[in-house]
C-alpha cells in the first residue's frame, strides 16, 4: 500500500531540530479555530550548538475525527489532485511497512510546478501513528548515491533547493469528534531566489496545503484543485 506527505513552506535558512521529536507550544486562538480558519504562527525553537531557531506553523480544524485524518495524510500518491503546485508525489520505495501501531517509512519523490518553476526532489518520509504523526526531510546526494548502489533510483533535489523538512500532526477536539491540524514545513535554498518564485512557494505550500487537506478530508475525498 503506497502512502504519500506533505511539502514544504515558506523560504527560511535554517535547519530543524532532532527528527519526529518536536512537538509545539501554540497559544491558539479558540473562536477562530472553531471557525475553521487557518492560523499562522512563527514559532521559535533551540538547535543545539546553533541557538534559537524559526518556522512557519499552519493550524486549522477539520470537521471529522483523528483516525479518518491520518487515512488521508497516508495518501501522499493522491496529494497532486488537491495541493496547490504539487504536480504529483509518488512512492518509490518502502523502507519499513506502514501499519497500525507501527512506525513506517517511505522515500517519496515530489514535483512541484509553477510558471517558469519546476522543483522535483525526494523525501525521506516517516509515518509514526501511534502518535498520528509525520515527519518528513530531502535526502542528501549521498543518500541518492547509496539507493542507487542498492538499485533504487531516487531524484536530487533541483531548483536551488539545499533542503526540504518538516512535519505534522494531529490532536482530537470536541471529545474526539473533530481534529486540531498541526503543519510545519521548511524549505531552504542554496541560492537567493526572485521575490516570485518565494511569493509561490509560500501562498502554496503552507495556506494552499493545510487548507486543501481540511477540503479534503470534509468532502469525503471529493475535493480536488
Amino acid at each position: 500500500m503506497k502512502k504519500i506527505v506533505p511539502l514544504c513552506l515558506c523560504v527560511v535558512l535554517f535547519s530543524s531540530v532532532a527528527f519526529g521529536q518536536e512537538r509545539l507550544n501554540l497559544k491558539l486562538d479558540r473562536k477562530t479555530l472553531e471557525a475553521g480558519k487557518l492560523q499562522t504562527f512563527t514559532y521559535e525553537y533551540k538547535v543545539e550548538g546553533q541557538g534559537k531557531k524559526k518556522r512557519g506553523v499552519g493550524v486549522i480544524l477539520i470537521d471529522a475525527p483523528p483516525e479518518r485524518v491520518w487515512e488521508y495524510l497516508l495518501k501522499w500518491d493522491s496529494m497532486g489532485e488537491f495541493v496547490p503546485g504539487l504536480d504529483y508525489y509518488k512512492t518509490i520505495q518502502s523502507l519499513r511497512p506502514i501499519a497500525k501501531g507501527a512506525v513506517g517509512e517511505s522515500l517519496i519523490e515530489g514535483k512541484l510546478k509553477f510558471p517558469m518553476l519546476t522543483i522535483k526532489y525526494t523525501l525521506d518520509v516517516r509515518f509514526d501513528e501511534p502518535n498520528l504523526r509525520q515527519d518528513w526531510r530531502l535526502i542528501t546526494p549521498e543518500e541518492v548515491d547509496e539507493f542507487a548502489r542498492k538499485g533504487i533510483k531516487t531524484t536530487r533535489a533541483t531548483g536551488g533547493i539545499k533542503n526540504i523538512e518538516g512535519f505534522e500532526y494531529l490532536e482530537p477536539y470536541a471529545g474526539g469528534s473533530k481534529t486540531i491540524y498541526y503543519y510545519a514545513p521548511i524549505v531552504e535554498t542554496a541560492v537567493p531566489i526572485p521575490a516570485f518564485v518565494e511569493r509561490l512557494l509560500a501562498n502554496s505550500t503552507l495556506p494552499g496545503y493545510v487548507e486543501s487537506v481540511k477540503k479534503r478530508v470534509e468532502t469525503n475525498g471529493a475535493y480536488r484543485k
